[in-house]
């Protein structure tokens, strides 16, 4: 059920190498150039790109390690929860976006 250790650790490290440091440096201040326009929507993409980064090592980790299907499963359906996180987020970055947008538009 686990799988070979190296893959779930390749990707965790290439999982980190892509999306921590964007969601960090966005947290920090940060703004990405093709979101410069939508400044006060920054902070939740940011928000969501860590919610998919949990979902990263709650599964890769428990396999990496050999747990019982029981704390792999479990692990899982936290996952699924950081999921629905994300997608909250990114719900909210577009809303935050479009009555900015319909503000200044008027």
């Amino acid at each position: 059920m686990n799988g070979n250790p190296l893959y779930h650790g390749i990707a965790l490290a290439v999982g980190t190498l892509l999306l921590l440091p964007l969601a960090l440096a966005v947290l920090s201040g940060w703004t990405p150039r093709g979101l410069r326009g939508r400044r006060l929507a920054v902070r939740p993409y940011a928000w969501a790109l860590l919610c998919l980064y949990a979902v990263m090592p709650l599964n890769a980790v428990p396999r990496m390690i050999d747990a019982p299907s029981g704390v792999v499963m479990a692990c899982t359906g936290l996952g699924f929860g950081f999921v629905v996180a994300a997608a909250a987020c990114f719900l909210r970055a577009e809303q935050t976006s479009r009555s900015v947008n319909s503000r200044a538009k008027s």
